[in-house]
């Protein structure tokens, strides 16, 4: 399937990562999502596959390793993709945080809906900067 666009979700609710999977699916041509509620698993596929990703959408708040500290460790491991923050948070300075930081592209609130995807099309595109 190299040819499709691939977009990673990682979020440590499965019922989060399975409405993405089915608003992309359903409502995109030629995208696959690969999706994992444990982060560590998410950034051991990207180590170990070299994906290419259209972009990551990362939860902030989990459990174990954050939505911060999962871009941490990508950037540390060499790799850089458009993130697009996603979490039901309304905490001002994660807003203040995901503007500062160079592979956050925007920030997105809880659930994906289909109305939300014009807004990440640049970004399946490859127009991210």
């Amino acid at each position: 399937m190299a040819n499709k666009k691939q977009i990673m979700v990682v979020n440590d609710d499965q019922i989060q990562n399975l409405i993405c999977r089915k608003v992309f699916t359903m409502n995109l041509d030629g995208v696959e999502v690969l999706d994992f509620v444990d982060p560590s698993e998410a950034l051991k596929a990207i180590v170990d596959k070299r994906a290419e990703l259209k972009f990551i959408l990362v939860d902030v708040n989990m459990p174990g390793m954050n939505g911060w500290e999962f871009i941490e460790n990508v950037e540390k491991n060499g790799f850089e993709y458009p993130v697009v923050m996603f979490t039901a948070s309304v905490d001002e300075e994660d807003r203040e945080k995901a503007s500062k930081t160079k592979m956050v592209k925007m920030f997105l609130d809880k659930p994906m809906t289909k109305d939300k995807l014009p807004l990440l099309e640049p970004l399946l595109n490859g127009e991210h900067d």
